[in-house]
């Protein structure tokens, strides 16, 4: 097996190999194991190359010295065998580099789009399936979907149209709950810094696996609702229109807290809310609905009427809460 792996080796350094086995002696590389076997490889093939040092070898070497901070030591060396030491190093450092580099480049072929704060977006995915992105989130996805699955992974909140594909299940994967599905329309809210991650299916059917592995079958209308902290679940009916509401640039809150709340408008207006100290409302929810041209301040001016004492104030991008209990 030495001899062959030698030969594979001394064939690929002289540049013998097509281009396409050229690219499959870089995988091998990658992959093998035994990395002592390729370097003492390389260090011989080198060794055994007749290259003789000219000026331009010694000026090299020099530049070489002097990023890495090396310092001439007192008892001379040839020149050669310094630079076949380096050679030693830098060839299978090369094969590697250059070989993984090959070999990830189409692995690591994904696309990452991000949605500001106060911005949505509208996409299509290789597969001609739809997402429409809410604002703070972001998702990423290959540039074609390659295997059995066809993956997406989403931070924030995104309403799905997947296009049926019964040999190529589509996937999300969240940091707390994957979804899986063949054909359908979902809406997926799972920002890292909320208290529930959301899962709630418009048509079709959607598997939702949870990190224990427990697996929840959803049906049209139905909202799985994950805790963060605590890993519980609960399903509930649901309108759809409450689902797609943030879409038409409406927010529906069915029982929410107030930090709920004020996380969603964050996001919606891209303004940072701060409460005062003093205040206390873990235990103040609310149900409301504000409509599509509703300013942030009519939205607090609405919440004003809701919640008993609350009181607000804005300054440029900042919006200061208290409530008086």
């Amino acid at each position: 097996m030495e001899n062959i792996k030698s030969k594979i080796i001394h064939t690929y350094l002289s540049s013998r190999f097509s281009e396409k086995t050229e690219e499959k002696v870089q995988r091998w590389i990658i992959k093998d194991r035994n990395a002592n076997e390729t370097e003492q490889t390389s260090y011989e093939y080198w060794k055994n190359m007749k290259v003789e040092p000219d000026q331009m070898t010694y000026d090299t070497l020099k530049r070489v010295n002097s990023k890495i901070g090396h310092v001439k030591p007192i008892v001379k060396i040839p020149i050669y065998k310094i630079f076949l030491r380096i050679a030693a190093i830098l060839v299978p450092l090369i094969l590697f580099l250059g070989g993984y580099l090959y070999y990830t480049s189409d692995k690591n072929s994904w696309t990452e789009i991000s949605v500001a704060y106060g911005e949505e977006k509208h996409l299509f995915l290789p597969d001609s399936s739809e997402i429409w992105i809410n604002s703070g989130s972001t998702i990423r996805y290959p540039k074609n979907f390659e295997g059995n699955l066809r993956t997406v992974y989403l931070n924030g909140e995104a309403y799905f149209s997947v296009m049926r594909n019964l040999q190529k299940p589509f996937v999300v994967h969240t940091e707390r709950l994957n979804v899986k599905v063949l054909g359908t329309k979902f809406n997926v809210k799972a920002y890292a810094g909320d208290e529930n991650t959301v899962a709630t299916l418009t048509s079709g059917k959607v598997e939702v696996n949870t990190q224990a592995n427990q697996t929840t079958i959803l049906k049209p209308n139905e909202q799985l609702i994950f805790n963060n902290q605590t890993s519980k679940k609960n399903i509930k009916r649901v309108a759809i229109e409450e689902t797609t509401a943030w879409m038409s640039g409406q927010l529906i809150f069915t029982n929410a807290s107030l930090n709920e709340i004020f996380q969603t408008l964050e996001r919606k207006f891209d303004v940072t809310f701060k409460i005062d100290k003093s205040t206390s409302f873990s235990d103040k929810r609310c149900t409301v609905k504000f409509l599509k041209n509703d300013s942030l301040e009519d939205i607090l001016n609405i919440l004003k009427e809701v919640v008993e004492g609350f009181s607000y104030k804005i300054e440029k991008n900042k919006v200061f809460i208290s409530i008086e209990n």
